[in-house]
């Protein structure tokens, strides 16, 4: 009787860490899809042949066959779509000829993510000469 309590105790004890981790590799395989466009800030026009690289902060466990970082170039409408991106916290990175590049982190958590990028003119420079 001892004894078959105490193998129920262990099939239990093994059952929940089992569902523990099955809920956490859920969790961790949730998608989304990320529309990121990049507009000119002075005049709300799109910023054609940007330059975007989006990249995880954390590195979630990872495994080799799982993916950090995306690069892409805008369209005509200055925007890139990226789908099946893992959910979590990215840093996203736009670099394009005229502007100050634009470098921030954001958390993808929905299933569909809107990010508007305005990018700003470069700065004037102060030289010494």
């Amino acid at each position: 009787m001892r004894r078959t309590g105490i193998i129920v105790a262990a099939l239990l004890l093994v059952a929940t860490q089992l569902a523990g981790q099955n809920a956490a590799e859920q969790k961790g395989d949730a998608n989304t899809r990320l529309t990121l466009q990049v507009l000119n800030e002075t005049n709300q026009q799109p910023v054609v042949g940007a330059h975007v690289v989006v990249r995880f902060t954390e590195e979630r466990l990872l495994r080799r066959d799982k993916r950090v970082s995306w690069e892409a170039k805008t369209n005509r409408k200055g925007e890139i779509v990226l789908s099946d991106l893992p959910t979590g916290n990215v840093k996203v990175q736009v670099i394009a000829k005229g502007f100050q590049t634009y470098g921030d982190q954001h958390d993808l958590e929905k299933p569909q993510e809107k990010l508007t990028i305005l990018l700003q003119p470069p700065k004037g420079q102060v030289s010494a000469y």
